[in-house]
């Protein structure tokens, strides 16, 4: 029987912002503008640029098929009502 390893991922983006600051602010009062935005989106902060950089392998463990259904139903509540069979087409096998 075929193992089911689940990998855990974190993408990492390059997001460009175009912050306006007065005159006499330092420049480094657009870095706190950008940061408090981003945690709290108060304003609607829209990047007006955003690149892919890299996808890094966070972790990975041997899981069941129960456990994959599991994580699936917790990961994506909205689909539980789904059949196993549609919830395992999210199973990558590789050629």
């Amino acid at each position: 029987m075929p193992k089911i390893v689940l990998v855990e991922t974190v993408s990492t983006f390059r997001h460009m912002y175009a912050v306006e600051i007065k005159d006499e602010d330092p420049i480094e009062y657009a870095l706190d503008d950008i940061t408090a935005h981003v945690s709290f989106d108060v304003l609607g902060l829209q990047e007006f640029a955003q690149h892919h950089v890299d996808e890094s392998i966070f972790s990975y463990r041997e899981i069941t098929e129960d456990e994959y259904l599991k994580m699936f139903d917790k990961e994506n509540d909205y689909l539980k009502e789904w059949t196993a069979e549609q919830k395992k087409q999210f199973i990558h096998k590789p050629k």
